[in-house]
């Protein structure tokens, strides 16, 4: 029997535990048995010995070396490492994307000396669901997050449409649903911090943010990801990219099934 192999770290595995069964659900659907690897504490040749052979590897850890070595070892690994290395580094994604999409200008925080005038957002470069990004109002806010902080950090200005932004969830490089998120208590809009969501149709999608979204899916091959978009000016920005992205937005609003979606989609593509 085909087979696949699903990578995970434990913290997030043992909160993704719906998103896990679905996918089963979905590989078995197709054929295939699975198996759920985690990933923390096993070297990369481990991993390997335990994927060989498997017509495909969900990689839902942000471990874009493992990715890639188990690319060059000739399996099939989505999301790709080149597109969960640019999401999982911000300065990255900007030095990739800011060439052919609008973006906040995006600056690595080195020393004490401010980046850029107060206020303004500071966020660890290698950081996700809103962990750690913190408005920086002046000199003493910005060393209690360097104290705070042990790796690189990144800042941009404030966009003016604080607490809300728009998460356009691609499969296959394509638009599947699009979530508008917004919070009424922070300046953050993600829904694990407290944020509502509500669906958005596509074709609602104004134009430049379809053209930001669709611009990205040329630049990425997004097998399964979240495009994040703000509003700045009265213009959409790309904020970041969210590999892995997670599904409990669908799953609550939604009569998506990401997992069937992406695995079609992988299957399609071997």
């Amino acid at each position: 029997m085909k087979r696949a192999c699903i990578l995970y770290k434990r913290e997030d595995a043992e909160k993704n535990g719906v998103l896990i069964r679905k996918y089963f659900s979905a590989l078995a659907g197709a054929g295939l048995s699975a198996g759920l690897l985690i990933t923390d504490r096993l070297p990369y040749a481990d991993v390997l010995a335990a994927a060989e052979g498997a017509e495909l590897v969900i990689n839902r850890t942000r471990d874009f070396e493992l990715a890639r070595f188990l690319e060059r070892a000739g399996l099939f690994v989505s999301n790709p490492a080149f597109v969960n290395e640019t999401a999982n580094d911000k300065l990255l994604t900007f030095e990739r994307l800011s060439p052919i999409v609008p973006m906040l200008d995006t600056r690595l925080i080195e020393g004490a000396e401010p980046p850029f005038e107060f206020p303004f957002v500071a966020k660890p470069a290698g950081g996700h669901g809103g962990r750690g990004v913190t408005l920086v109002r002046n000199e003493n806010d910005l060393a209690a997050y360097l104290a705070a902080q042990s790796g690189r950090s990144i800042a941009q200005p404030l966009a003016t449409d604080l607490g809300r932004d728009m998460r356009v969830y691609v499969i296959g490089g394509r638009p599947a649903a699009a979530m508008l998120r917004v919070s009424s208590t922070d300046f953050r809009s993600n829904f694990s911090l407290g944020g509502r969501a509500e669906t958005v149709p596509l074709s609602a999608l104004l134009p430049d943010e379809r053209s930001i979204v669709e611009a990205v899916c040329r630049e990425l091959p997004l097998h399964y990801a979240g495009v994040d978009i703000m509003r700045d000016r009265g213009r959409a920005v790309l904020n970041e990219i969210e590999d892995p992205v997670g599904a409990r937005m669908l799953y609550i609003n939604t009569d998506i099934d990401p997992a069937a979606l992406h695995v079609k989609y992988c299957l399609d593509t071997v």
